[in-house]
């Protein structure tokens, strides 16, 4: 249980950050004619399960696909794509991840209006210690 406290709290910061990002002004950013902006939605999906037991690893999976599905509308891509790294920055230096006894890597995306995936950010957990990429 205390997994899935662990991903819905990097969840959060990821949610979170992009809020605060996406409330600032864009205006400088619509290039004449809106041109540069998008209604982009984030993602979040265990992408490697490792070690961890194919139970557990299908029902955080699901989860994540359920509870993490912000949409911003209306924003460029680059203020997106910033927020993320910032939250995903953050959720790694939280620690929160010391007493896995699992190796796995949690992927959060950014897709486009189409569906297209368009930026990509990775928590990769290893003997407790969690790394951005």
């Amino acid at each position: 249980m205390k997994q899935f406290k662990n991903f819905f709290l990097v969840a959060l910061m990821v949610l979170v950050g992009g809020m605060v990002s996406s409330c600032g002004s864009d205006d400088d950013n619509n290039g004449g004619g809106g041109s540069g902006l998008g209604t982009y939605t984030l993602k979040c999906h265990l992408s490697d399960y490792g070690t961890m037991p194919a139970d557990m690893a299908k029902l955080m999976d699901d989860a994540l696909l359920q509870n993490v599905n912000q949409q911003y509308p209306n924003v460029s891509l680059d203020i997106v794509k910033k927020s993320v790294d910032k939250a995903v920055e953050d959720a790694v230096k939280s620690g929160e991840y010391q007493d896995s006894p699992y190796n796995y890597t949690v992927e959060f995306y950014i897709v486009d209006s189409t569906g297209k995936k368009v930026y990509s950010r990775y928590i990769i957990v290893k003997d407790g210690t969690a790394t951005a990429a």
